[in-house]
């Protein structure tokens, strides 16, 4: 659970197999906290250790900040974690739960445990449902445009830190998903390089011209590129707009 929280913060489409991995490799460091000490400098250096192992094997290793940025945050969720259930624990010293060497351990039938799993995912689940449509309603847009000889209509999200432009022209781009763009075919001639930053790294994007660009059928007079995302996006979002194509 943990480790997905941290996917979803970082927005990583790490598979689920190096999430199994990952917890595994997690379980088997739990068995340190039978070790005969219990010294906060050494628990401390342990879990720095423990958590980047756990993030290489989940996340991999892109670049420094990307790892960085995953470790730390898998580090401070485990903490949130850990503080609310010491204070469950000092508050009403529930019966078949311990902590030992700052690791929380329940006394809990399998049974039980699974009943539990599977109510608390509904209730995420439909948590979730539920905030997607009422709390970002207002941060998806509807973009359509022309490429070529076909028109593609795709639903798309505002993003503020979203600043990419083409950098011969300075025109705007609009981010979207390349698999989301069915049967189009990039020759030499008629796309550009575009260079991205990012908190997981730099790299490039394939560009393409845009025309009879409209978002919410409000029609753009200005060239837009569009540039070819390889990555997937959450839910139904298959693209990012920058503010300042945004006329609000």
């Amino acid at each position: 659970m943990l480790l997905l929280c941290v996917k979803r913060i970082i927005h990583s489409d790490v598979k689920y197999l190096r999430l199994l991995a990952a917890s595994f490799s997690g379980a088997v460091f739990s068995i340190a906290a039978f070790l005969p000490f219990n010294h906060f400098p050494v628990n401390l250096l342990l879990d720095i250790i423990f958590s980047a192992v756990i993030t290489l094997i989940c996340f991999g290793y892109k670049n420094r900040k990307y790892f960085i940025k995953a470790a730390s945050t898998l580090i401070i969720i485990t903490m949130l974690f850990s503080g609310a259930m010491i204070f469950l624990y000092l508050a009403f010293k529930p019966d078949g739960m311990a902590i030992i060497n700052n690791t929380v351990y329940f006394n809990i039938s399998p049974i039980a445990l699974i009943l539990l799993t599977v109510i608390i995912y509904t209730l995420l689940f439909f948590f979730r449902r539920i905030y997607n449509n009422h709390t970002h309603t207002n941060e998806l847009h509807k973009v359509k445009f022309r490429i070529d000889d076909k028109i593609y209509e795709l639903q798309c999200k505002r993003d503020s830190g979203c600043n990419v432009r083409e950098p011969f022209s300075g025109s705007g781009v609009i981010i979207i998903q390349a698999d989301a763009l069915d049967g189009l075919s990039v020759n030499r001639e008629n796309f550009r390089l575009i260079p991205f930053k990012s908190l997981c790294g730099d790299g490039l994007l394939r560009g393409i011209k845009g025309s009879e660009i409209t978002i919410d059928g409000k029609t753009l007079n200005e060239e837009v590129y569009i540039g070819l995302y390889k990555g997937n996006f959450q839910n139904e979002i298959k693209g990012l707009i920058p503010d300042n194509l945004l006329k609000d």
